[in-house]
């Protein structure tokens, strides 16, 4: 009996540990759940949703700054009908040096007072979103606008020595929507993975 208790228990162990969409190393994405299951999402109107910037499987323990910039598509006409209520850094202290009053088009560049620690899904950010009526958002994310670090990337730093380093996006690349809303969901573009600048540390 308690063989199955211990194999039933191990068995729930490695199922949460491949819980997250994407298992390659220092990935980042925009996912509707804090375990980085889920991209994709279907909502009704005047219903808040949450949206989370989530590190998948981040090398450093501890991170304690991130940058990025951001888009969301939404159709000609429908701009005033989707609405960001909350806009959350999960770290303690943040200083953001970005320019995030823009909805639509902006960047974060964010430093903590309290570094963050890792797990397989690290949620950095958070939003609180609705709409007003249905239509499809797509969600991209990208460098901020003036990079730490060179190239198209997200920016993360490890805590363990300031050290700045890329992050890749989960769908492939920036020219990619990451996440949807009331949309075709979005996959992985193998021939566009961030390959061998992935986890590249500078």
């Amino acid at each position: 009996m308690k063989k199955l208790v211990v194999l039933l228990l191990a068995s729930l162990v490695a199922t949460s540990a491949f819980a997250v969409i994407d298992e390659d190393p220092d990935m980042i994405g925009i996912y509707f759940d804090m375990n980085a299951d889920s991209n994709c999402l279907t909502t009704p109107t005047n219903t808040p949703f949450m949206a989370y910037l989530v590190a998948t499987n981040p090398t450093p323990a501890l991170i304690n700054a991130y940058e990025f910039g951001y888009r969301l598509d939404v159709p000609v006409g429908m701009e005033g009908m989707l609405f960001r209520m909350a806009d959350t850094s999960a770290g303690t202290g943040a200083v953001d040096v970005g320019d995030s009053s823009n909805l639509l088009e902006g960047d974060y560049v964010i430093g903590l007072a309290a570094a963050i620690p890792t797990t397989a899904a690290t949620v950095l950010h958070s939003w609180n979103y609705m709409v007003l009526a249905v239509f499809p958002v797509e969600m991209y994310i990208y460098q901020s606008v003036k990079p730490s670090v060179p190239g198209t990337f997200p920016v993360l730093q490890n805590a363990d020595g300031s050290i700045l380093y890329t992050a890749g996006q989960s769908t492939g690349g920036w020219e990619f929507p990451v996440a949807t809303v009331n949309t075709d969901c979005v996959v992985g573009v193998e021939d566009a993975s961030f390959g061998s600048v992935k986890s590249l540390f500078r």
